[in-house]
């Protein structure tokens, strides 16, 4: 699968189905020594009010990851 065909999907949290943004919204951190995806970091839910002027992030871990679907991206948090 290719980094085009799953932006648009939306990161839901299994633990209490909080919706996390796409993947478009996500940055991506690197394992620098391995080149492996170590997590991502994603707009926090609890924060999003009209007066901050930017969103607090999260980092979630890629083994987080439960299943990439057809039309979103399910994980647990372990937060």
């Amino acid at each position: 699968m290719r980094l085009s065909e799953i932006g648009d999907k939306e990161i839901i949290d299994l633990k209490d189905g909080r919706r996390h943004g796409q993947l478009w919204d996500a940055e991506i951190l690197f394992d620098e020594k391995t080149g492996c995806i170590s997590a991502l970091i994603v707009p926090d839910p609890d924060c999003n009010s009209f007066f901050h002027a930017h969103k607090e992030m999260i980092q979630l871990p890629w083994n987080c990851i439960i299943k990439i679907g057809e039309d979103i991206i399910i994980l647990q948090s372990p937060i």
